[in-house]
């Protein structure tokens, strides 16, 4: 047996060889630098364009004497991109990984470090083994970054350039279904103390009461009470009109419960605090537990429904589009029929970018309702799947 043969042969219960090693080291050090890369360019064009509004919202209340005036400028900045780079990894990780992987194979194609190992009888897909590991080990750290760090960061990702942590966000008027399709509105929301300042609950079904009308309040909160009454709702506190209780039908009269002062009210629903402003309709900063209790709650429409759903099964088949990506490239970027490796490389790019335009068209069409999300999100794995064994054969050997 020859010395090249018998380094590629690892001992039992060793998990990966010197190569291996060596080629999860490459892939992590090709990810890393095109991260810091493609993330640097995007602070630098960010940077360029929302300058103004750097300076705007970070110096307020600093004269032009103050000694700390640039400083500020750079601290404020620093936290800004420092956030933004949660949110970038989630959003370009996975295309990133891909990228790296393609990389990594033109590589060692072209410094001919696989003739070696073909020549010592392994086969090209013995390669795969470290990939896809490693692939696995990288989208495992998406998803802690999706699932554990975005949604803490849920307010510092919503808050403006050069602002402090935004505690006051703008109102995201829903309808409840579960209430007949009130309408829940207001002015703004404090985070800090999660109450909507400038409420306002719209009736307008019978089935609520005898006319239309709109309970107006200075603030309201959401309580959670299931354990005693079973029942979660808002208390609307200093209502601007006292409520007249003779215009609630039986059904309103279980769901909007004035107080005896006449001045507060409690309206059960299944809306909650989240659902009214930006993070609860920006999907990428929910957790998968948070969609799927979003999900089945009856306050919940249709639409928002389908969306919700879609970025669900979307967070699940990631990590499997990922992998067959993998599968897919390697055999491409080592094709036995072409010694070109820019042909190579341009063949494997044009296949891999239809499977990503696939996977768009699919979540467009899911996300209109043409298709079920759950179909929507998973074509692209079947595609993919259907792909991989077919490409198989076209590897060097």
């Amino acid at each position: 047996m020859s010395a090249a043969g018998a380094n590629s042969k690892e001992s039992p219960g060793r998990m990966l060889s010197t190569f291996d090693r060596y080629l999860t080291w490459r892939l992590l050090h090709t990810f890393a630098m095109l991260f810091i890369a493609t993330y640097g360019l995007y602070v630098v064009i960010d940077l360029f364009m929302n300058i103004d509004e750097f300076q705007e919202n970070s110096l307020k209340g600093l004269t032009a004497a103050d000694a700390g005036r640039q400083l500020e400028l750079f601290r404020q900045i620093g936290i800004y991109y420092l956030y933004r780079a949660f949110d970038f990894f989630e959003l370009a990780g996975s295309i990133l990984v891909v990228i790296s992987v393609i990389a990594v194979l033109a590589l060692i194609r072209k410094s001919s470090e696989t003739f070696p190992l073909l020549a010592a009888g392994v086969p090209a897909f013995r390669l795969l083994r470290p990939l896809l590991l490693t692939t696995a080990g990288l989208n495992l750290l998406l998803a802690i970054n999706q699932e554990l760090v975005i949604p803490q960061l849920a307010v510092q990702l919503q808050t403006p350039r050069g602002s402090r942590i935004a505690s006051v966000q703008q109102v995201e008027p829903v309808y409840d279904y579960s209430n007949y399709m009130m309408h829940i509105s207001g002015d703004q929301v404090l985070l800090d103390k999660r109450l909507i300042m400038g409420a306002s609950f719209a009736v307008d079904a019978r089935e609520l009461s005898s006319r239309p009308f709109v309970m107006k309040a200075e603030r309201a909160r959401y309580i959670r009470d299931t354990a005693r009454s079973g029942r979660n709702g808002w208390l609307l506190e200093d209502l601007t009109a006292v409520l007249d209780p003779e215009i609630l039908t039986a059904v309103g009269r279980r769901r909007i419960t004035p107080s005896a002062n006449g001045r507060d009210a409690f309206v059960e629903s299944d809306v909650t605090f989240e659902q009214l402003y930006n993070r609860g309709r920006n999907m990428k900063l929910l957790s998968s537990w948070e969609l799927v209790q979003q999900i089945q709650n009856p306050s919940t429409g249709l639409n928002p429904l389908r969306a919700r759903s879609l970025a669900l099964h979307s967070r699940i088949t990631r990590p499997l589009l990922s992998l067959l990506s993998v599968t897919i490239a390697l055999p491409l970027v080592l094709r036995r029929e072409s010694s070109s490796l820019i042909a190579n490389m341009a063949v494997c790019a044009g296949v891999l970018g239809c499977s990503f335009g696939l996977t768009h068209v699919a979540i467009a069409l899911g996300g209109s309702g043409v298709i079920e999300p759950a179909l929507a999100a998973w074509l692209p794995v079947i595609v993919n799947g259907m792909a991989s064994p077919w490409t198989a054969s076209l590897v060097q050997t």
